[in-house]
């Protein structure tokens, strides 16, 4: 006599065969690859529109506002009509988001930036290329008004790495 069961030789028996009976596991791996793709797809569009850029701006901008301790200035408040400014116009316009960020360069150009009223005149000169000469306005009667030596303009000069 065996010392193994005979219930389990059955049972090893019927597993074989539905075993070799279940198919190919090709089928279930090229549909994982294409979840994975669409999946992919679908979150880099989401990522790439322009209100989602605008409001990490917004998220990363505020988190370093209050670090700095000046996250209700008017200089916070002006880059944040900018902003908006910015999100309307890409979205009326139905740009990418890669088209929205060549509209914010140079507000990442640290030669172009040297003072505080350097990043007014930049926020009036993005405002004129948006379309929205009222505020670019307000932004060419504050780029003569402003004090570089101020906490907040060295804050911000912080956050923009000057």
């Amino acid at each position: 006599m065996s010392d193994v069961p005979s219930a389990v030789v059955e049972v090893a028996a019927n597993a074989q065969t539905v075993a070799e009976s279940s198919g190919s596991v090709w089928p279930y791996v090229v549909g994982g690859i294409a979840l994975v793709v669409a999946a992919g797809f679908w979150g880099y569009k989401l990522v790439s529109r322009p209100t989602f850029i605008i409001k990490q701006i917004r998220r990363r901008n505020l988190k370093a506002m209050k670090k700095e301790g000046i996250e209700s200035s008017e200089a916070t408040n002006d880059l944040d009509r900018l902003l908006t400014a910015i999100e309307e116009h890409a979205v009326t316009n139905k740009m990418s988001g890669a088209d929205m960020i060549k509209l914010l360069a140079p507000l990442n150009d640290q030669n172009r930036m040297k003072s505080a009223r350097d990043m007014y005149l930049t926020m009036q000169h993005i405002a004129r290329e948006v379309g929205n000469t009222r505020l670019a306005g307000e932004f060419k009667g504050k780029s003569s008004g402003v004090k570089s030596s101020s906490k907040l303009m060295a804050g911000l000069f912080k956050r923009a790495g000057i």
